[in-house]
């Protein structure tokens, strides 16, 4: 005897019993009254129930009543009790049918059970999935595919109220050989009927290594009739077990022949591989479920995982199958190479990165060479890919020879991402090209210093800008800024806020008031100065106004892309819940931001040791950045060396500065020192007349022999006049004195106590500030 559907699997409605929890025929004639437009009265409540609700059924009997009718506040006590419960599905099951979804869609109107809206709905529809994908009577319908029209259909609608999971069962009954081949085209012919929860699964199916499985899935989506399934398809078609069936499923879906695609297959699939790469892929949450085909199982099975792996899962998938049909093209070598490092980067973390990558990918990306390379880079600047494009420069730098920086064409990649809109991919574009030691500039060489001296700022807090000629109004927007973490510096004008912005790479965002009432710079002058500016062009910028200026952004936004509006906030919350909307940007590590000015400061210093090369004309610009720098324990030795090489009188007085000063540590002295004793003999004595002096009483009072030894060597080559030298040479003596008849050890250094001052050591009243011709003597 052939097994057939239960009546509750052939559709047929079912009937709870009805609930006596109510008052018979007063509570119905008062729930009529209430569905009346006419009737005033008050429906009754809980105080006219004839029996309290106990049970689960009884419960949302009550609430539902309750609900309807208005009462939501006097229905949350039932609600309540009804979770409590912990009604089992057969429950939820029967309130379904009974109520509707409408009646647990309700819930969400007011206030008093919107809370509970949200459980009530996620236990019902697992209940459904349950009992949906309830194997037995998956199998009940399967076994129905090959019966009575009537019982396909029925079977049908079973099998789609599980959705994807009646795919599998439906794909192993297809790999029996006990049917007949009507029998098997019936199933094949009913898989094409589900609806399109099953294009997932069937996909999955297409990578089945028997080529008749795979073409029953293929023959099934076309029937489907649903367009997502044609990328799959087509790499079925080019590299899958079942060409001929994907092809025909192709075109079914298309109503065009294969060959006549509007995209060629090597096209089409590098174009759905950059679609996962840019997150243009659509998921219904994060983890989502994705499906593969499982061999032991001989059936598509779920699997659940992060939505990154699914898009690298997918998008890898396409990417390869591209480079299957033309392994030389190279929009598809890029998505590959965009995808791979994107996600390894994402799995070890950017600070762990690569030495966190047991894939080592990033190996295999240089090896693809600088243009594949150029590629990547410049996609991820403009996906805002900002950790992409950190590590495609730093591996871009490895593979570029220096000559190709001034080769013909538009400006070279690494020279774009100075301007990219994070700040580790501008740092790494600019190491890397300070890395390649170029001799001759090239179009972009003058922004590498300047990006460079944006991170010798190292504080605390990451900064914010707040543009504002309504001095209260930007300070108030300051206030909330700092309540969220940030450093906020308040500017009345454009040009001032984007003096404040280029300065350090500190700066996270920008706040920008839409009117602009102060300063000759307008909203769209401001923006286009910190678009074009290197140093500001990545950052976050954030325009505010009333609701009703909104629009009056959008032909900005057009030529200024990623400026966001804000509505004027109004507290700490409100701006907090707007730019998570927009995108808060994220502050980088305060232990990231000390490296990046470490290193900032090293690379400047390597710049102003190379002579010649084209960065160092930039450096006399950020002297007073490095002159701050000095006073930083991080930067201060590397500043040195690179204000060493700064022919600028500032450079040598911030330098003297550091050496006379007691409270510097003697290491870093002694290292300032040799960099100002560096700098005098390159561009001669550049000082002030005060610091000369304060340089030779310094080495007068000195103890330490290393740096009295360094001080000695400034003092040497600020030419010194004869007869302090003289009188200071006097006082050596290259062998200990014989101790003096009173006993006691003299003191060689120290002059004679009755010994006049000399008078050519007595400071003139108006010293001369520059060295007197022919290069006599200072001192």
């Amino acid at each position: 005897m052939r097994e057939t559907l239960s009546p509750i699997d052939r559709g047929r409605p079912f009937r709870p019993h009805r609930l006596a929890t109510v008052a018979g025929l007063g509570l119905a004639l008062a729930a009529g009254l209430a569905l009346l437009p006419s009737a005033q009265a008050q429906p009754p409540g809980p105080e006219s129930f004839a029996k309290a609700p106990t049970t689960p059924l009884e419960l949302w009997d009550a609430a539902d009543y309750l609900v309807r009718t208005g009462q939501s506040a006097q229905a949350a006590p039932f609600l309540k009790k009804f979770l409590a419960a912990n009604p089992d599905d057969d429950t939820l099951l029967q309130i379904r049918d009974k109520y509707g979804t409408g009646s647990i869609l309700r819930l969400q109107d007011d206030p008093a059970t919107r809370d509970m809206a949200v459980p009530l709905l996620a236990k019902l529809n697992e209940a459904t999935r349950l009992h949906a994908t309830n194997p037995e009577r998956l199998a009940r319908a399967v076994a129905s595919l090959t019966r009575s029209r009537e019982e396909q259909d029925t079977a049908v609608e079973r099998l789609r109220e599980a959705g994807a999971y009646a795919v599998p069962p439906i794909v192993q009954e297809l790999q029996k050989s006990s049917h007949s081949p009507d029998e098997h085209a019936l199933l094949v012919q009913n898989l094409g009927r589900l609806d399109t929860t099953a294009v997932p699964p069937l996909v999955a199916t297409l990578d089945a290594p028997v080529a008749a499985v795979a073409t029953d899935a293929a023959d099934a989506l076309g029937r489907l009739g649903d367009a997502r399934a044609v990328p799959a398809l087509t790499a079925a078609a080019v590299t899958g077990k079942a060409p001929d069936a994907a092809r025909r499923a192709v075109e079914r879906l298309t109503g065009r022949p294969f060959d006549a695609q509007p995209k060629s297959p090597v096209r089409l699939l590098a174009d759905e591989a950059k679609r996962y790469h840019t997150h243009r892929i659509n998921f219904p949450g994060d983890p989502v479920v994705i499906w593969a085909w499982d061999d032991a199982a001989k059936a598509p099975v779920p699997k659940t995982v992060s939505k990154s792996d699914a898009e690298a899962s997918f998008g890898v998938k396409y990417a390869r199958a591209a480079l299957a049909v033309d392994p030389t093209d190279r929009a598809a070598q890029v998505a590959l190479v965009s995808l791979a490092l994107e996600k390894a980067i994402e799995r070890a973390g950017f600070d762990r990165f690569p030495a966190g990558d047991s894939s080592n990918t990033l190996s295999t990306a240089i090896a693809a060479g600088p243009a594949v390379l150029g590629d990547v880079l410049r996609g991820a600047i403009r996906d805002g890919k900002t950790d992409l494009a950190a590590v495609t420069a730093t591996a871009l730098g490895k593979v570029t020879d220096a000559s190709a920086l001034a080769g013909d064409g538009p400006g070279h990649p690494l020279v774009e991402a100075l301007s990219a809109p994070g700040r580790r991919a501008r740092f790494a574009a600019a190491k890397a090209l300070v890395g390649l030691d170029p001799h001759r500039p090239f179009p972009g060489s003058s922004r590498v210093v300047p990006v460079l001296a944006q991170f010798l700022a190292s504080r605390a807090l990451p900064r914010a800008v707040v543009i504002d000629g309504n001095i209260s109004r930007g300070n108030l927007q300051a206030s909330f800024l700092k309540s969220l973490g940030f450093e906020p510096v308040v500017a009345p004008t454009g040009d001032e806020g984007f003096k404040v912005a280029a300065e350090s790479a500190d700066v996270e965002l920008v706040l920008l008031d839409i009117h602009l009432i102060q300063g000759a710079w307008r909203l769209h002058d401001t923006l286009a100065n910190l678009r074009a500016d290197a140093r500001t062009a990545g950052l976050p910028i954030y325009v505010y106004g009333p609701l009703n200026r909104a629009p009056d952004l959008a032909s900005l936004q057009e030529r200024f892309p990623g400026v966001q509006f804000l509505v004027t906030p109004t507290s700490p919350q409100t701006l907090d819940q707007q730019l998570g909307v927009a995108g808060r940007p994220q502050p980088l590590p305060a232990a990231e931001r000390t490296a990046y000015a470490r290193e900032a400061t090293a690379l400047l210093a390597a710049i102003a040791a190379r002579p010649g090369n084209p960065f160092e004309r930039e450096l006399a610009k950020i002297e007073p950045t490095l002159a701050a720098a000095l006073n930083t324990p991080e930067t201060s030795q590397a500043a040195s060396a690179a204000l060493g090489d700064v022919a600028l009188p500032a450079a040598q007085r911030g330098l003297a500065d550091v050496v006379v000063d007691p409270s510097k540590p003697v290491p870093l002295r002694l290292a300032v020192a040799a960099q100002l004793a560096r700098s005098v003999q390159r561009f001669g004595p550049l000082v002030a007349a005060d610091q000369e002096k304060a340089l030779r009483d310094t080495f007068d009072r000195e103890t330490d022999p290393a740096l009295r030894t360094a001080l000695g060597a400034v003092i040497g080559n600020l030419r010194p006049k004869a007869a302090p030298t003289g009188e200071r040479l006097r006082q050596l003596s290259p062998s200990p004195a014989p101790a003096p008849a009173g006993g006691g050890a003299a003191n060689p250094a120290s002059p004679s106590p009755e010994a006049p001052p000399t008078p050519s050591e007595t400071p003139s009243p108006n010293p001369p500030t520059t060295p007197p011709p022919g290069g006599e003597g200072r001192l």
